[in-house]
């Protein structure tokens, strides 16, 4: 009787490849693997980006909301007039020396920050009674918004009643 491994052994040349065919699978399946890992770790990073880009967005926009409400009760108030503003911040460059300029922390320079605010004013109410003083409320409506070409897009609206004594 004669044993196949022996045989083998002895003849080198009959040898039938399985441990190459094994090793070969073996690696393709390592190289799927990581292909995969690298693939899902690309996707994370650009969903990273994507997001982070996307808070950036959000920020500034509310910042333009923040920024025109900071105006109220100064010299570029954008609620007296009781008219659409479309650039609230017309004028505002060098805010106070640059210190409290609104965008002071979105840019280097603050006037090159690319966000859109306007300030529409909507009404005016007939007079409401509080606490036994009569006051008359403008509404208005403040529209901010922040794109980068490519990236990111974010608009903001926000309500905003103010009052004033008669």
């Amino acid at each position: 009787m004669s044993n196949p491994i022996l045989n083998a052994m002895q003849n080198p040349t009959r040898q039938s490849g399985v441990v190459l065919v094994t090793g070969l699978l073996f690696l393709l399946v390592v190289t799927i693997i990581a292909v995969t890992a690298a693939n899902n770790s690309a996707l994370g990073l650009k969903m990273s980006a994507s997001m982070q880009d996307s808070y950036r967005s959000f920020q500034s926009a509310e910042a333009g909301i923040d920024a025109v409400l900071g105006l109220a009760g100064t010299d570029l108030d954008p609620f007296e007039k009781k008219i659409d503003t479309a650039d609230p911040f017309q004028g505002l460059t060098d805010f106070e020396g640059g210190m409290n300029h609104p965008f002071r922390n979105q840019a280097a320079d603050p006037n090159t920050v690319p966000i859109d605010v306007d300030v529409h004013y909507i009404s005016t109410s007939p007079l409401v009674s509080y606490s036994s003083e009569l006051f008359e409320v403008a509404y208005y409506r403040i529209k901010s918004e922040h794109v980068e070409p490519g990236r990111a897009r974010t608009q903001i609206q926000v309500g905003v009643a103010v009052p004033s004594r008669r």
